[in-house]
């Protein structure tokens, strides 16, 4: 990270981030979280401005902005309060399974600061689908909640979703993680997309695996077509790209930030170019900039999703695009 880069964002540049990064990353992690239970300011330090121009409207939830937080930073759906109140225009918690997850062994979370990412293996420890519900139900309503949902055996996952439905505004379905131990196909994602439509009215929205190599390219178009035939009211594109990693106790996981940047909006209109458009397109990975974000909406996607450049950029990172997406406004 550059000195342009930690005037930009302020004193998260100067003393937070380095305060952060000084910890092993799920030891800040920690931290964080326990701040976002604190009685905070949290509007004013998102910074966010309202403007009618922004709004958006998200499978027919009305979003303040098309900027959201992605699923993985609140495993737990335990801050998404405190989240919201940052600005975000949406926010999505979990990934959330039947029954708790460890996770996988450590360590499962390295940085790779020269690239501004992280590599996860984290398994997707959570704490269980009647315990987010429980956490969803006590928490207030800040921003339009999604809560993200993994791809497991059908019938566990027709019960998370049954236990979560009712606090959310819709669910997204992770069928895509690179940590997930279980294998992704057509038939079976179209049987729970099915399953999910039977037993809610909140929106569908479906996580795509990264298009890498062109043979993933056509399997996840592919994919991307029989979600809209099955149901989806929306996609999301895209999930973390698979990397080795000897850092990590697994020795691979998914790497989000910077790499993805460049990536994301490419991958967004081979997604729109090949359904047409139907339904909603969020995109997902390397947006650190006001620009990422407006490159991902030519290129036709509804919102954004972002993680990484959170943990980069600081809390502050809301409403620096926001500002960066107004009306004759320099980009930020």
């Amino acid at each position: 990270m550059g000195r342009r880069d930690g005037q930009r964002d302020g004193w998260y540049g100067t003393v937070g981030r380095p305060a952060f990064f000084a910890l092993p990353p799920e030891a800040s992690h920690r931290v964080a979280t326990s701040l976002l239970s604190l009685p905070m300011p949290w509007e004013r330090i998102g910074g966010v401005v309202d403007d009618p121009s922004l709004e958006v409207d998200l499978c027919g939830i009305r979003l303040r902005n098309p900027v959201g937080l992605a699923a993985g930073f609140d495993k737990t759906c335990r801050h998404l309060g405190p989240l919201g109140r940052l600005g975000f225009g949406f926010v999505v918690g979990g990934t959330i399974t039947r029954e708790a997850r460890k996770g996988s062994a450590k360590p499962r979370i390295v940085r790779a600061t020269e690239r501004r990412a992280i590599v996860n293996s984290m398994g997707l420890p959570n704490p269980g689908a009647e315990a987010a519900a429980e956490n969803l139900a006590r928490a207030s309503s800040t921003a339009p909640r999604f809560a993200s949902v993994a791809d497991e055996d059908l019938s566990m996952a027709i019960e998370t979703v049954e236990l979560l439905a009712p606090h959310v505004d819709g669910i997204e379905l992770n069928a895509s993680s690179p940590n997930a131990p279980w294998r992704h196909d057509p038939a079976h994602m179209t049987r729970l997309l099915e399953a999910f439509r039977g037993r809610t009215d909140r929106p569908l929205l479906l996580k795509l695996p990264p298009l890498t190599t062109d043979g993933d390219r056509t399997t996840v178009l592919d994919l991307a077509r029989a979600a809209m035939e099955a149901g989806a009211h929306g996609l999301v594109c895209s999930n973390t790209l698979p990397t080795e990693e000897p850092r990590l106790a697994t020795g691979r996981g998914g790497i989000s930030g910077g790499p993805l940047t460049e990536r994301t909006p490419r991958n967004v209109s081979d997604v729109a170019a090949a359904i047409g458009r139907a339904v909603p397109i969020v995109a997902c990975g390397g947006i650190f900039t006001s620009e990422d974000v407006r490159r991902c909406l030519d290129a036709g996607a509804s919102a954004v999703q972002l993680y990484t450049s959170l943990i980069y950029r600081g809390p502050g990172i809301v409403g620096s695009l926001i500002r960066g997406l107004l009306p004759g406004r320099i980009l930020a």
